[in-house]
């Protein structure tokens, strides 16, 4: 039993390991995406911009169109005064005429802010069109690093999973059983006993549990936590076992 248990404890580590590799593989999409929404952002704001000053250009225009009729309405109201006959009608021509003028003068105006308000709108455009390139050649940038990244983490992935099926076909199946079920429960499910304590939820366990464990006779779970325990010493003392094993092939 105590191999079983040195077994768990291995199978508890690729599990780990897997859980980190396969967490790390996640987050890159994860930064990618929120990298990808930035530049979207940008973009809309960028599309927003555009569409003012085209609102701003079209508007421009029709002052500038309005402008030329009142010209032409100021050019028609001197001929026209030219024409009168009489003190009444030079009169009210001559208001039209002032009108027109007023009009046109204030229409103008407005064309040369306009006109002011719209090559100051091209200027910012074109600093956020450079702004937006280079966000873009860096998302580009970052998609390639972050395909690149997850084909190697997605490797070390599989072979990782490769280690850990071989550790486990060594599990007895209805060891595998309890184990994954209570990783399934608590994650961590195989926990060492130091001092008659369980480590998972350091809880103190029964005497003559303790005296079981030191015995590893048999698969115990802790009666608090349920997760499967096992006094520490005696896995210390497996891991030394190990260690001299090559130590004593090279003196025979």
């Amino acid at each position: 039993m105590k191999d079983q248990l040195r077994l768990l404890e291995d199978l508890q580590q690729h599990d780990a390991k897997l859980q980190e590799m396969q967490t790390a593989l996640d987050a890159i999409p994860a930064r990618l995406k929120r990298s990808k929404a930035d530049l979207q952002r940008v973009e809309d704001m960028l599309a927003q911009e555009r569409a003012q000053l085209a609102e701003t250009e079209a508007y421009h225009r029709d002052q500038q169109r309005e402008l030329a009729n009142e010209e032409q309405l100021m050019q028609k109201a001197k001929l026209k005064l030219q024409a009168v006959k009489n003190s009444k009608e030079y009169m009210a021509t001559q208001r039209e005429l002032e009108s027109t003028r007023k009009m046109a003068s204030e229409r103008e105006e407005e064309v040369i802010k306009l006109m002011a308000a719209i090559e100051e709108f091209k200027k910012k455009i074109a600093a956020h069109e450079a702004d937006v390139n280079v966000i873009r050649e860096q998302v580009a940038k970052d998609e390639a690093e972050a395909q690149a990244k997850i084909a190697e983490l997605q490797a070390q992935v599989d072979t990782a999973k490769k280690e850990r099926d071989e550790v486990a076909k060594a599990v007895k199946p209805d060891v595998m059983r309890r184990y994954s079920s209570i990783r399934l429960k608590r994650g961590l499910a195989v926990v060492p006993v130091k001092n008659g304590t369980c480590t998972g939820c350091h809880m103190n366990i029964p005497p003559q549990l303790f005296n079981q464990l030191q015995r590893a006779v048999a698969i115990e779970t802790c009666p608090n936590c349920h997760r499967i325990i096992y006094w520490d010493k005696i896995m210390e003392a497996q891991q030394e076992e190990r260690a001299e094993q090559p130590d004593q092939n090279s003196n025979t």
